[in-house]
């Protein structure tokens, strides 16, 4: 299976201030392979789905990476896991909760992000089995990374950070859609999906190691905007040692402003659909999906630093599935995106990062799904 990865991979990975491997307001992960029926299939009360998510240098075949020009080795790297569980509640009601484990590797670096998501289908008809139908789905869904951290130098703006680290980012989304079904023939189905969210991004900090002259210094950004600096080792300044210093300024200095180029509210749209073929065992999906978002300050933001905002993204999915025994089946699963993971991990998505998001980004999954009961 082709995963795709992007030329300035090795730019745009690990951080807020300096990496960008997965991105922005939003559509929920996987959208693109929503179909119109219950969490737990046509049939059934339960499913458990899980799978393992990944993209590598061994499974990028075509080595995409190498002719859009040099990438370090691991920049991008992904590798992670995918557990939902769905219930039935009534013959209208379904809902399922989905947990997601993100890595990313840059160099040295080994970030992890945790993914969520809460949903609730609603089936108007309750026509299990039916030739034409139509779903509604509300979900809250989000993101969160302890601390994300790049132990190699970045520059922002005209500042050169030897390492930076951001605490405590997250986001959260609600997220309303609508799904309808037709049969075309017996084995062929095609799918289509609109749906509007509202997106909330925030971190908590970011520390960082600044160099001035021969010394070092630790810089702390929080809310107030105020870069705090102390010393980070002796040094010499001049013809003097120094055992201690220490400075306070605004991060206005280093080309930053923590609530406007960090915090945001987003509002976005997602369009969609795909084709199901189905034929004995086998089942083949491939889906679309559009999204279209509007962020506040942080847009007219990343112009002052020279980007162009990313309001847009485009995404394809292939899943191939096979029925093993009755109720179990085991898939394969690609996905790649036309701006990288726009889309799917909002907090990734700032100021910094936006000019570092217009690259294309996929990975693969193998899983299980058992449906029964």
């Amino acid at each position: 299976m082709q995963l795709f990865r992007k030329r300035r991979l090795d730019q745009a990975c690990a951080l807020m201030l300096g990496l960008s491997c997965v991105g922005a307001a939003s559509a929920a992960p996987d959208d693109v392979f929503l179909l119109a029926e219950p969490t737990t299939g046509e049939f059934t009360s339960v499913r458990v789905e899980a799978s393992y998510d990944v993209v590598n240098s061994t499974l990028d075949v075509f080595n995409l990476r190498g002719r859009q020009g040099p990438v370090s080795d691991h920049a991008g790297d992904y590798s992670g896991g995918k557990l939902m569980l769905g219930y039935k509640f009534s013959p209208h009601w379904s809902g399922s909760a989905t947990y997601w484990r993100r890595g990313i590797d840059y160099g040295q670096d080994h970030n992890q992000i945790d993914s969520w998501m809460l949903a609730m289908h609603y089936d108007p008809l309750a026509e299990p089995g039916a030739r034409d139908r139509i779903m509604l789905r509300f979900s809250v869904w989000g993101d969160r990374s302890g601390s994300l951290q790049r132990s190699s130098p970045v520059t922002v703006r005209n500042t050169t950070f030897s390492s930076l680290s951001v605490n405590n980012a997250n986001d959260v989304q609600g997220q309303a859609d609508v799904i309808f079904s037709g049969e075309l023939t017996e084995r062929n189905q095609l799918t289509g999906f609109a749906g509007l969210g509202f997106s909330s991004v925030s971190i908590g900090s970011i520390n960082a190691r600044l160099r001035q002259g021969n010394c070092s210094f630790n810089v702390a950004i929080g809310s107030d905007n105020i870069a705090n600096g102390s010393l980070a080792a002796p040094c010499r300044a001049g013809n003097s040692n120094l055992q201690s210093a220490s400075f306070a300024v605004n991060a206005s200095q280093f080309g930053l402003n923590f609530n406007d180029d960090f915090n945001y509210t987003a509002g976005y749209l997602s369009l969609g659909g795909s084709w199901r073929y189905k034929y004995e065992s086998f089942t083949a999906r491939l889906g679309y999906q559009f999204q279209y978002l509007l962020r506040s300050n942080v847009d007219s933001r990343a112009k002052t630093y020279g980007y162009s905002p990313i309001r847009s993204n485009h995404t394809l999915g292939l899943e191939l599935s096979y029925a093993v025994v009755k109720n179990v089946e085991v898939f394969l699963r690609g996905q790649a995106s036309l701006y990288n993971f726009v889309g799917t991990i909002p907090f990734l998505y700032n100021t910094a990062t936006a000019g570092k998001m217009d690259r294309y980004y996929g990975y693969g999954s193998i899983g299980i799904r058992f449906s029964g009961f």
